[in-house]
Parts: structure tokens; sequence; C-alpha cells
């Protein structure tokens, strides 16, 4: 099977086994014993890598996520303001009902004592201590259920 070779590729090819011959380590695919061993076809230079374009649509996404990441964090910081402002006042109106649930405690006790009572009770009821100390005793149960017979008390 051989070849018929257009002249510019036989430039070509020329070129490519004196590039060889002036720099023998440069590999494309390869060692340069199967290179070289291949006389039809040219060697192909060594180019840089050309790196992937980055797609503007991936670009616009990227932003797109961060400017959604970025509106989250501070719609979570105004969330959390207004959650601090709240329990502020939360907290200065349960002290206002401690303290008045607290000056209603100090009203209880000082209104319940045993001294006040006792003036308002001689002055407006007209009770009044005992002088003596009563003196307990015992029914006997005959005489209690004589009393519940008689309808008159006697």
């Amino acid at each position: 099977m051989s070849k018929k070779l257009a002249p510019d590729i036989d430039e070509l090819l020329q070129r490519a086994q004196a590039d060889i011959s002036v720099r023998p380590n440069r590999h494309v695919f390869g060692n340069s014993s199967t290179t070289a061993s291949n006389a039809g076809y040219a060697v192909r230079p060594n180019k840089k890598a050309v790196g992937r374009k980055v797609s503007t649509f991936y670009v616009i996404i990227v932003l797109f996520g961060f400017g959604i990441a970025i509106v989250g964090y501070i719609n979570n910081i105004i969330a959390v303001n207004r959650l601090s402002a709240e329990i502020d006042q939360l907290q200065s109106q349960y002290n206002k009902i401690s303290n008045g649930n607290a000056a209603l405690h100090a009203e209880i006790n000082r209104k319940s004592g045993w001294e006040r009572i006792g003036k308002i009770a001689g002055e407006r009821v007209g009770l009044r201590y005992p002088k003596e100390q009563a003196t307990p005793f015992d029914v006997d149960e005959d005489l209690m259920e004589r009393a519940k017979e008689s309808p008159s008390g006697k």
C-alpha cells in the first residue's frame, strides 16, 4: 500500500525529520522510535494545552447563586434583629408585670396581718378578743342523740 504524496506533504515530512534531528527528546504521543519509523507521517510539535473556555451561562448562574446566598444572609440578619427587638419588648413587658405582681404580693401580705384584721374587726364589726380562755368539754353520745330527737332542744 503505497501512498501518493503531494509535493507540499513531502516538504512537511522533510521539515519534520529535520525537526526530529534537531530536537531528539521531543515526544508527542509516545517515544521517538515509533514516530521515526513511520516516515509517512508528519510529527506535530508540542503545543500549549488550551484550557476550556468558561461558558457565560455558567458564570451568570454562579453570580445568581452568590446573589441569592447574599440576599438570604442579609434576610437572616434582618430577621434576627427583628426577633431581638421583639424579645427586648417582651422582656420589658414581663418585667413590668412581674413588678406589678410583686407590689400586689406585698399589699396582700400587709393587709393580711393579724393586727390589722383584729383592729378592723373591732372597729367595724364590733368583735373583740375573749378575756378568758375557752374550756373544752366532752359531750356524751346519749345526750347528742336526745338533742337530735327533741325538736325544741330540751
